[in-house]
């Protein structure tokens, strides 16, 4: 599915194709797989409780690794704040499950396998979680995410996050602003109004209400010049995505270009904050992580470290992969170091293609490919495993806790309804 169009379909399509590559013979695979998913349930109280399990596997060979959490909390949070909370508590726990194969198994120069996106999980810096008593988990999160990025480096392992992101847009905006360098070239205007233009374009992405502010001046100025500019900045600010891009324009199974990727301007002006003074930032975005610390000294003291780590984390390279035109892309994301390459989040803006060879990771994507409804045999068994489903949540966990606090747990009635139609 296509999704909308717009005036520069026939200009996206032709600088798609021109970043498409079929895919050549490739290496048998050479690596073993360690795969890695998690899950998650939820459950309201009636008294304003959140109880909550999440959990993570990773499978190597006939060999499990697992990890639990299983917490109530309170929140006058967002429904929406709450559910992100929980899935970060996911992701922590496959970043412990990951960690905890390539310690316990002694792997070295294996594949490790995540399902999911690993820019998505470094691109939201931390700061205070709506859950009372967990308001610093955060720390936790990205020390944990430090660890299993530096076992990986050490142990020459193949680090991949791999998912069917049908959201992320990274390639198109790349695209766009390919196709803006190139109309400002011949755009018969003054360079400062170049640059202006430049940097209304980039103000799309964060702060669209002040780049079409910003944009009127522009057009007030030098008018139908710059239609085909608007046609770009419109673009840029719609939803169309990398996904639909792929489905409309490529007819051959293939691949992208890979694109390192930057933070977004706002993530990177926290890193900025952090480059400044570690101590600030946490006073600033931990104020009731402090405040709930038995011991704020320590806490500070260990949110400096661990955002410190955060300045050395490696840039991602990502890319799209086809393996069957009838099926949809599948997106990777692998650190940058695995290409010789040593660049940081904290020292690098804007994005860049690359020219890399991806064999490897192609191989191991096709070795993996189970058809259109499988579209990786070892992410599909991991799943299969580890899926939390309503009833065994409702039948274990809850009925335990009943069981461990002597009472029957009244749900709010949202999801009582949901729970007895």
């Amino acid at each position: 599915m296509q999704g909308r169009t717009s005036e520069l379909d026939s200009e996206l399509g032709d600088a798609l194709r021109r970043h498409w590559f079929p895919i050549v013979e490739v290496t048998p695979l050479e690596k073993e797989v360690v795969a890695v998913d998690g899950s998650r349930g939820i459950r309201p109280f009636a008294s304003g409780a959140v109880f909550y399990v999440a959990r993570a596997l990773a499978i190597y060979r006939k060999e499990s690794f697992k990890t639990v959490d299983v917490d109530a909390f309170l929140s006058k949070g967002k429904s929406t704040d709450i559910e992100v909370f929980v899935n970060r508590k996911m992701e922590w726990l496959e970043f412990k499950a990951a960690a905890k194969a390539i310690e316990e198994g002694d792997l070295f120069n294996v594949a490790v396998l995540m399902d999911g996106s690993l820019f998505g999980r470094l691109s939201h810096l931390p700061r205070d979680q709506p859950a009372e008593g967990m308001r610093g988990f955060m720390v936790d999160y990205f020390d944990t995410y430090h660890k299993l990025l530096s076992l990986s480096k050490e142990r020459n392992i193949l680090l991949l996050g791999v998912s069917k992101d049908s959201r992320s847009s990274f390639l198109r905006d790349y695209l766009l602003r390919e196709i803006l360098e190139r109309e400002l070239k011949v755009l018969d205007i003054p360079q400062p109004a170049k640059f202006a233009i430049i940097r209304t374009f980039q103000d799309v992405f964060d702060m669209p209400d002040q780049a079409f502010e910003s944009f009127k001046k522009l057009k007030a100025e030098h008018g139908e010049r710059l239609r085909k500019v608007e046609q770009i900045m419109w673009e840029a600010f719609a939803a169309r995505t990398d996904h639909q891009l792929i489905r409309a324009y490529v007819e051959q199974p293939g691949h992208t270009m890979p694109i390192e990727l930057s933070l977004a301007r706002r993530s990177h002006a926290r890193v900025e904050e952090i480059q400044r003074s570690p101590e600030s930032y946490v006073s600033k975005h931990f104020k009731e992580g402090l405040l709930e610390s038995p011991d704020p000294h320590a806490f500070m003291r260990r949110a400096c470290e661990v955002l410190s780590d955060i300045l050395s984390f490696p840039t991602m390279i990502s890319f799209h992969v086809l393996l069957d035109k009838r099926d949809t892309p599948i997106r990777v994301d692998v650190p940058s170091w695995v290409f010789s390459r040593d660049t940081t989040i904290s020292e690098f803006s804007g994005g860049r293609d690359l020219l890399v060879n991806l064999n490897p990771i192609i191989s191991i994507l096709m070795s993996g490919y189970g058809g259109l409804k499988d579209y990786n045999i070892w992410l599909k068994r991991v799943d299969e495993k580890v899926r939390l489903s309503k009833d065994v949540m409702d039948s274990i966990y809850s009925s335990v806790l009943e069981k461990e606090l002597d009472f029957t747990i009244i749900h709010t009635r949202g999801y009582r309804r949901v729970k007895y139609p």
